[in-house]
């Protein structure tokens, strides 16, 4: 049996596989390949093919072999971004179609005037007000009058809109007028994509349920048809089984049911680092955990603090809140391809604008008028110039360094090694402060986590983002350039649900709730069957997200049976999350529940590893800025290979992987610990400055 698992980025798509099963050995192959942004699919046509070359197959006899694809993507998330999404309007209560321009009064920069809110999807011509109305208990005080929405399918019509979001108060606790004007628009606009708050974020707070809906509707037209532009190219192939897509909340579900959820997908790809990052904290008995990210486009960091993976009720993505389920990511504008530039005042600046893979870097040669941090490494030394990406892409140093030249040394006055080591430390330094502000920004301290390097540029960054923040330890995984593929190779098909309930201290009602989450339950369970999931392995987990009276943040609190029969129980949890969260709890104060949050999932799905190459090769040499290996001027190292790993290695030195390379600075060693995972570590004869000793224990 042979799994497959895709992650489309915005500069490579990687393909991870493993064959397990009685009949042959374990095999394990991955590959990068250049995603095409013209026609994403292209590259995985051809990606899959050199996949199936590596098992020794055909791509026809690679599918009949398949048992499972999984693919993550990031077309619904650049949609958005580039603000490229379908032309969409909004059907709402009337008297509030302006829910989307008011937001909220509280926003992150408050005290600044000039500070920008991300545009408004849907213009107010757009935005539509329906006679109908419910109040806060879902009971209904004015019934929906169908002229309304047929006048407003007529405004439709004339403004050629592809896609609705039916968005009414309070549908959460009462769908019916949602579902009867879902009815009226797919009879008078056939094929005119609708989506329904009370289907996509079924919870309270009006503007980002809203939001959330508006989203759906403006980009899963698009997700649509590229994933049924995918399933016809595989099946030309000979592929006649489900495709599987990664979701935000870490999960795999089918594209049959996800197609019209763009919005549960927008993170589809670092969701599937996330897995990894548990998944690989697991298997190497680290509890504390930090991955770091580092693609062609973007550096995405997510946290396992002891507590295994934990969902936050909501997100927020390029300024547009998410009122869904969904994994803990937090991403910045510093991938390989992040675009260099000096402002008007000598202020050297790293992305977030990225070149991407079409043109690429200026020394892919292939067009790129824009220096990047891929440019920077290059005429620093620290990858071969003529094995980049496998072999695949011969490098031009020479156009590099003609244009580091025009745009980075020369208004700095610098040499051109210069202005490529200033990149390097600038680039050290922001994903140190992406770190800090998952670790120290929330009270915890960073050289208590391990810190993970994934991603094919963070292995060059890994150890001196390390020391930057006293950190003990880096894990590398083979699998680092193609990390968030690999997490998709061990995630489990999973369905999630989130709905609003309402219920004070005083007011509390076991056998209400008993029937509510017997309800989400047994929907869960219908759902994973769905996907072929067999009972036996089906599990669940609840949490109720509480607050206590009169706050308006909820918490979140792991549910268990017994609080049914105890509440007073589940009163003493609330307050000592609420402690651990804020330092203090005031037990005094009457408590609430507003939310349950159901997680259905597959229990028995496991990661594997890759192991290293064992065909010893011998090291070379290379010349390189001695900077980043924490030397001066120009200095030749050795170049190891993963091969060469079975012994602990020293730096400075360079470890060559396939479609990654991993710097060591003097100082630091690394050594395996898995076979398919090594340690860097400082040296034992160079102690940490300061802080806890090497060698202590988590």
């Amino acid at each position: 049996m042979i799994k497959i698992a895709i992650d489309t980025g915005g500069t490579f798509t990687d393909f991870t596989a493993e064959r397990i099963g009685e009949e042959h050995p374990d095999e394990r192959h991955f590959v990068k390949y250049p995603t095409n942004q013209e026609d994403p699919v292209e590259s995985i046509i051809a990606g899959l093919t050199e996949l199936a070359a590596a098992f020794g197959f055909t791509l026809p006899d690679l599918l009949k072999e398949t048992e499972q694809i999984v693919y993550g993507t990031t077309l619904a998330l650049n949609a958005l971004l580039e603000k490229k999404g379908v032309k969409t309007a909004l059907l709402t209560t009337e008297g509030f179609r302006d829910a989307l321009e008011i937001r909220r009064a509280q926003l992150k920069n408050q005290w600044d005037l000039r500070a920008l809110t991300p545009p408004v999807l849907i213009p107010r011509r757009l935005r539509l007000g329906i006679a109908q109305r419910m109040d806060y208990k879902g009971e209904v005080i004015r019934e929906l009058e169908e002229e309304s929405v047929i006048k407003a399918c007529e405004v439709c019509r004339r403004a050629k809109v592809k896609a609705i979001a039916v968005c009414y108060l309070f549908s959460f606790l009462n769908p019916e007028h949602e579902r009867k004007t879902a009815e009226i628009i797919r009879r008078e606009l056939p094929g005119v994509f609708v989506t329904l708050s009370s289907d996509v974020a079924p919870r309270i707070r009006e503007y980002e349920r809203t939001v959330t809906t508006v989203l759906n509707a403006y980009l899963s037209p698009l997700l649509k048809d590229y994933l049924a532009a995918l399933k016809t190219r595989l099946t030309a192939y000979g592929w006649e089984k489900p495709i599987h897509i990664m979701m935000n909340s870490g999960g795999v579900s089918d594209i049959d049911a996800q197609s019209e959820l763009a919005v549960k997908t927008l993170m589809s790809g670092p969701a599937g680092g996330a897995c990894g990052n548990d998944g690989l904290s697991g298997l190497c008995a680290k509890k504390r955990t930090i991955l770091a990210d580092m693609g062609g486009t973007s550096f995405d960091v997510h946290v396992l603090d002891g507590e295994g993976q934990k969902l936050v009720p909501g997100g927020e993505i390029d300024g547009y809140p998410l009122s869904l389920p969904m994994v803990n990511i937090h991403s910045v504008g510093a991938g390989g391809g992040s675009i260099i530039r000096v402002d008007e005042g000598g202020r050297l600046l790293i992305g977030p604008e990225s070149a991407g893979s079409q043109p690429g870097p200026v020394c892919y040669g292939q067009g790129g008028k824009e220096i990047t941090i891929t440019d920077a490494l290059l005429l620093l030394g620290l990858f071969p110039q003529r094995q980049f990406l496998g072999g695949k892409l011969q490098l031009c140093h020479d156009k590099a360094a003609a244009l580091m030249k025009e745009k980075v040394a020369a208004p700095l006055g610098i040499g051109t090694v210069a202005a490529a080591d200033m990149i390097y430390r600038v680039a050290v330094e922001m994903t140190a402060d992406a770190l800090r502000l998952v670790t120290v920004a929330k009270g915890q301290d960073s050289r208590d986590y391990t810190l993970i390097s994934a991603g094919g540029a963070f292995p060059l960054f890994a150890a001196n983002v390390m020391e930057t923040l006293n950190m003990r330890e880096v894990l590398f995984p083979v699998t680092s350039p193609v990390f968030c593929a690999w997490g998709m190779l061990g995630a489990a098909r999973r369905c999630d649900f989130s709905r609003s309930f309402f219920m004070e201290q005083d007011h509390f009602d076991a056998s209400a709730i008993e029937t509510r989450l017997q309800g989400m339950k047994a929907a869960g369970a219908a759902e994973l069957r769905r996907l072929g999931v067999a009972p036996k392995n089906i599990a669940f987990r609840v949490t109720a997200e509480m607050r206590a009276v009169g706050q308006h943040h909820e918490i979140p609190v792991v549910w268990e049976a017994a609080y049914l029969t105890d509440p007073a129980s589940l009163a003493a949890a609330f307050y000592r999350k609420h402690e651990a969260l804020y330092g203090y709890a005031e037990p005094e104060k009457a408590w609430e529940i507003v939310h349950f949050q159901l997680e259905c999932y597959e229990k028995g799905v496991k990661h594997r590893l890759f192991p290293f190459e064992t065909e010893r090769q011998g090291p070379g040499a290379a010349k390189v800025a001695g900077e980043p290996f924490g030397l001066s001027g120009m200095i030749s190292v050795p170049v190891y290979h993963s091969c060469d790993l079975q012994e602990v290695l020293t730096g400075p030195a360079l470890i060559a992987f396939n479609d990654t390379t991993m710097l060591l600075p003097k100082g630091f060693e690394t050594a395996v610990i898995h076979d398919g995972v090594c340690s860097i570590r400082k040296s034992q004869e160079s102690p940490r400055k300061g802080g806890k000793e090497y060698g202590q224990g988590q």
